[in-house]
């Protein structure tokens, strides 16, 4: 890595996400020290026979020298990691960052905090998949993906540029969000989508069991893809972010109604008006994305 911002990086959670970062920083030959940290100490001597790491075990050498740590855990196991790291890490060497989904539940610990939440800047990569767990970890996992890093009022310019550039390093696209609209936005471009997955398949496998996939065309297969991930991981979120998926969940619920009531009313016009407008809707938000 081109960056010698930090002597040591620090993965707690060595999963899907937090495997990738590993397996990324490895292969650009980062001349620094790699530790890893997981409540699973099988999955931390996995990555240290694979060469990831420099710890065999969750006993980690003292760290003396500026570390950069990457809490990769579910949403509530957020404060148990923390306490894990303070027992290794003098937290005044230490930069945080996260890769959590949601950011209210990191934010009310870091109010009772205060000498932590400067240290700590706010992650959000935008990559992922229904696979989880090491063995389904990638280097090239956030190759041109989106990073959403969410400054707070305490985090000093430095160690957010530190933060910025290190994702950037791992080839994704920062951007800089509020950490409360990021969980506005992604409680409907994210939760909502896995929460509605989620509900889709348990009213299919109620009503049809085996039959659930038999007589789809594949793009069931497709869009329900998302309620084979983790559920911990997104049990963890639901709850996290629970203020914001319930209201997403209720303006769903308003639209679905909008359209069964027009298919009750069975005026084609009004029907073909409706998939009309979300068709060019999401059709012009595609282009301008592009």
């Amino acid at each position: 890595m081109r960056t010698q911002n930090f002597n040591s990086i620090l993965v707690v959670g060595i999963g899907l996400i937090g495997g990738s970062i590993l397996r990324n920083i490895s292969e650009k030959k980062f001349k620094g020290h790699l530790y890893g940290l997981d409540s699973n100490e099988e999955v931390i001597n996995k990555a240290f026979e694979l060469g990831l790491i420099e710890n065999s075990d969750k006993n980690i050498q003292k760290i003396e020298k500026d570390c950069l740590v990457v809490l990769s855990v579910p949403s509530l196991s957020f404060a148990e990691a923390i306490n894990t790291v303070k027992k290794n890490i003098p937290l005044q060497k230490v930069v945080f960052t996260d890769t959590l989904s949601a950011k209210s539940a990191v934010l009310t610990y870091l109010k009772s905090n205060p000498d932590l939440s400067q240290k700590f800047i706010l992650s959000h990569p935008i990559a992922g998949s229904e696979k989880s767990g090491l063995a389904n970890s990638t280097p090239s996992l956030f190759k041109n993906k989106l990073v959403i890093v969410s400054p707070q009022k305490s985090n000093q310019i430095l160690d957010l540029e530190k933060v910025q550039i290190f994702w950037e390093e791992l080839g994704s696209n920062v951007v800089l969000l509020d950490p409360k609209k990021h969980d506005s936005i992604l409680a409907k471009t994210s939760h909502l989508p896995h929460a509605i997955a989620y509900a889709l398949m348990n009213f299919l496998f109620n009503n049809l069991d085996r039959d659930t996939f038999n007589y789809s065309g594949g793009s069931l297969e497709d869009y329900t893809r998302i309620a084979s991930s983790n559920s911990i991981m997104w049990k963890d979120i639901m709850l996290s972010n629970k203020d914001e998926l319930l209201k997403a969940i209720d303006g769903f619920k308003t639209s679905l109604d909008k359209l069964s009531d027009l298919i009750e009313i069975g005026d084609p016009e009004s029907i073909k008006e409706f998939l009309d407008f979300v068709k060019q809707a999401r059709d012009n938000l595609i282009k301008q994305k592009d």
